[in-house]
């Protein structure tokens, strides 16, 4: 019995401060926009999963709405997010050694796309960091 194995991952692509990240596509419900006076306090900044210390978006917020284990919730981001079609051939699981030091554990593989190198996230683990 041969199986096929699909050739491209859906993803939703974001940048922070410059880096790419990605979320596989099945997790992305929908994606919107927010105004900072409109109290969407559940709304989490993409930046405070990665620097606690870090300050919510000023003016308007992109969000995705994410859905996981305990429900759906908001990622909130700089700029808007793409749907891209990775090719698995890019897609490079990390290095034993890498894996055992990262700090940021949502961080789950490394690709390669468009001359970028972009972090794939484990959108439950987010969630997981949500909750903490």
């Amino acid at each position: 019995m041969n199986i096929e194995r699909p050739l491209t991952l859906p993803v939703v692509m974001f940048r922070h401060q410059e880096q790419c990240f990605a979320i596989e596509a099945a997790y992305v419900r929908s994606q919107g926009c927010a105004l900072a006076n409109e109290g969407e306090i559940d709304i989490r900044p993409f930046a405070t999963l990665i620097d606690r210390t870090a300050k919510p978006y000023p003016g308007a917020t992109q969000y995705l709405q994410l859905v996981g284990l305990s429900g759906s919730w908001r990622l909130g981001l700089e700029r808007p997010a793409e749907l891209i079609e990775l090719p698995v051939a890019n897609i490079y699981a990390l290095p034993p050694l890498l894996q055992a030091r990262r700090q940021f554990l949502a961080l789950q593989a490394l690709a390669w796309y468009q001359d970028e190198l972009v972090s794939l996230l484990d959108a439950r683990v987010l969630q997981q960091l949500v909750t903490a």
